[in-house]
């Protein structure tokens, strides 16, 4: 895919392709496209996610703790969230 798409819609794409994704595992599947940008941290992520979250277009689907103790949440893409998807590009819809 050519285009690169802005962040937070790229995060809407990712979590309409799987079930659900913590902080963690959302960056981790975007680093090869997003890990050199300087918006490429944790603390980011979790603002954008904070934001997608009150905005209704993802929810909380599990919370839980790493084994060293720090707090997980994982999140879902609501159906408000996927009829998003038609403002991406052609090539970027499922």
């Amino acid at each position: 895919m050519a285009i690169k798409l802005p962040m937070r819609f790229r995060i809407l794409h990712h979590f309409c392709q799987v079930e659900s994704a913590s902080n963690q595992q959302l960056m981790d599947a975007l680093r090869p496209e997003y890990g050199t940008e300087g918006q490429f941290n944790s603390a980011i992520f979790n603002e954008h996610l904070m934001s997608m979250r009150a905005g209704g277009l993802i929810e909380d689907k599990a919370v839980s703790f790493d084994p060293e103790g720090n707090l997980v949440q994982e999140f879902a893409v609501t159906e408000f969230g996927k009829s998003r998807m038609k403002y991406l590009p052609k090539s970027w819809k499922p």
